[in-house]
């Protein structure tokens, strides 16, 4: 079976503030136009993530129909 990743989606600690997504627990997220893969509904399974002591899943992943709020290739909103 494979190994599921550990998502942002799915992380009680990962906040979005402004234009901005950060970890409560103080871990870096720096990653660029993270805040943009949010929106467009991409996979947010960061590294740093993955093997985190602080990560706290508050459920199952999000279905990738039920992510994000854009169709940017597309050029228009869902």
């Amino acid at each position: 079976m494979p190994k599921v990743k550990r998502s942002l989606y799915q992380c009680l600690n990962a906040r979005v503030r402004g234009d901005e997504i950060y970890c409560v627990k103080g871990h870096q997220l720096s990653y660029t136009n993270l805040i943009l893969k949010l929106v467009r509904g991409a996979p947010l399974e960061l590294a740093v993530c993955q093997g985190c002591p602080d990560y706290d899943e508050m459920g199952p992943p999000v279905p990738k129909g039920e992510r994000g709020w854009m169709m940017i290739e597309k050029g228009e909103e869902k």
